[in-house]
């Protein structure tokens, strides 16, 4: 009897050895990876994670199995970054801005009006070394690895009844509609422009019933909501970039395998570029879809330099003050990458 459960375990060593390691992998439990997300299913940074997901699964031969979980449906948007750093859930999408309550140097994009002006020069600074390692080493504080910058926009549109805005004192006197107080303290770098907290539901009916002048929203909001129906002037612009990071639970990405870490790196700087093709085209057609319905102008590089540039400097002073050197650097890197990208067209 015990020659034969001896022999037997023997040959189940074999077998074991003799095992292909494609098999073995495929033996092994999945990791799992579910990211949070506060976008509808049809938004572009829900398809750039599922872009993401799948590539990963693919290149790791299943070894990670990945989840999107859009709409809320796991944790608000509120609660996401607690959530991933607490590890309840692995990753999620997240607004650069909203942990500025934790550190100043998050609002880095949103401080720093009219320099990211473009997306040649808004993608350079996010790819920069030092933006990378400023912001990574402060998520990393947190307990989290940004792992890939989306964005979820990066052109604004200021409609009003009244006139064309294309400097910023043609805004004098204004009643604009903004969504928030911060974005109501940034719209003062308009000088005399008065900013009316709304929703964007309301500012529809508003404009129509003339309780405001103006209204300041995305290109996207703007063209989806028919508000060319109810404003008769609006002017495009790029004053900022509205940054979407997914970040990971550091000590989970610490703890996984070496080879596993490096698929994640690449398929993430994959889906950034494919994320960034999403919006630049889906902003770009909200533009060409405006022309046709409004009067509309679009802020030029020549028109930053000649007055939107300096009316947002007293906002940027206040950030400076608030986060030392190291908004001082990302400051002037933010500069030095818009007048190379601009030098270089010339």
């Amino acid at each position: 009897m015990k020659r034969k459960l001896f022999l037997l375990c023997m040959m189940l060593c074999v077998l074991a050895l003799a095992m292909p390691i494609g098999q073995a992998y495929a033996a092994e439990k999945p990791i799992k990876i579910r990211i949070s997300l506060y976008w509808p299913p049809s938004h572009h940074l829900v398809r750039v994670a599922e872009y993401l997901g799948k590539n990963v699964e693919n290149k790791s031969g299943g070894r990670i199995k990945f989840e999107v979980y859009p709409a809320d449906q796991l944790y608000s948007q509120k609660e996401s970054l607690k959530a991933t750093a607490m590890g309840s859930i692995e990753m999620s999408d997240e607004n650069l801005p909203k942990a500025e309550t934790i550190d100043p140097i998050f609002a880095v994009e949103n401080a720093n009006f009219s320099i990211l002006t473009d997306y040649d020069i808004a993608w350079k600074f996010v790819d920069d070394p030092l933006f990378r390692k400023t912001i990574g080493d402060a998520y990393r504080k947190i307990g989290v690895y940004p792992l890939l910058y989306g964005c979820s926009g990066t052109m604004s549109l200021l409609v009003n009844n009244k006139r064309p805005i294309i400097k910023t004192t043609d805004a004098k006197g204004l009643l604009i509609r903004v969504v928030s107080k911060t974005a109501g303290d940034r719209l003062m770098g308009l000088p005399g422009a008065k900013p009316v907290i709304m929703s964007s539901g309301e500012q529809i009916m508003a404009l129509q019933m003339g309780t405001i002048d103006g209204a300041w929203t995305s290109v996207g909001d703007g063209f989806t909501r028919r508000i060319y129906e109810v404003a008769k002037y609006g002017t495009v612009m790029q004053l900022y970039l509205n940054s979407h990071p997914f970040v990971i639970n550091a000590k989970f990405f610490d703890s996984l395998p070496a080879d596993l870490r490096t698929i994640l790196v690449s398929c993430a700087k994959d889906a950034e570029g494919y994320g960034r093709k999403l919006l630049e085209d889906e902003e770009r057609g909200y533009v060409e879809g405006l022309k046709k319905k409004m009067n509309l102008y679009v802020l030029t590089q020549k028109d930053y330099d000649s007055g939107w540039n300096a009316a947002f400097e007293p906002m940027a002073k206040e950030w400076l003050e608030k986060t030392g050197e190291r908004g001082k650097k990302l400051r002037e890197r933010m500069i030095a990458v818009r007048q190379e990208v601009i030098s270089q067209r010339k």
